[in-house]
């Protein structure tokens, strides 16, 4: 998925099925970045940002509506392999805390860009 600096994802969390009890729900932007050749590659993750998006178990057939402002984030566009010696990447990271304190994750890579400086 590509976004702008400035840009807006929505989207929408189902629950077609619930079968664990689900405590709450959150979503992180994680940056990664990596710097370094071969065996000397360094690496840092960082949390951008965190909230809770639900508190409570779901019922079936509940949605629950996402919409995250890039702009009040300070990012920077994701760069890969800058000269093979690292780079800056980007993460939603979707994360599911039943009521045992077990941790469900679905995490998925964004790229983000900007216009030409000038």
């Amino acid at each position: 998925s590509k976004f702008h600096l400035r840009d807006l994802i929505v989207g929408k969390i189902y629950f077609l099925l619930v079968r664990i009890k689900i405590k709450h729900m959150e979503l992180c932007i994680i940056k990664r970045e990596s710097a370094g050749t071969g065996a000397t590659v360094y690496n840092e993750s960082e949390t951008i940002t965190k909230f809770e998006l639900m508190d409570g178990a779901p019922v079936r057939g509940e949605s629950i509506p996402i919409r995250l402002f890039l702009s009040t984030y300070n990012l920077t566009p994701t760069f890969r392999n800058v000269n093979n010696r690292g780079g800056v990447r980007y993460f939603l990271n979707l994360v599911l805390v039943d009521n045992d304190d077990r941790r469900y994750f679905k995490q998925q890579e964004i790229t983000l860009w900007r216009n030409e400086i000038g």
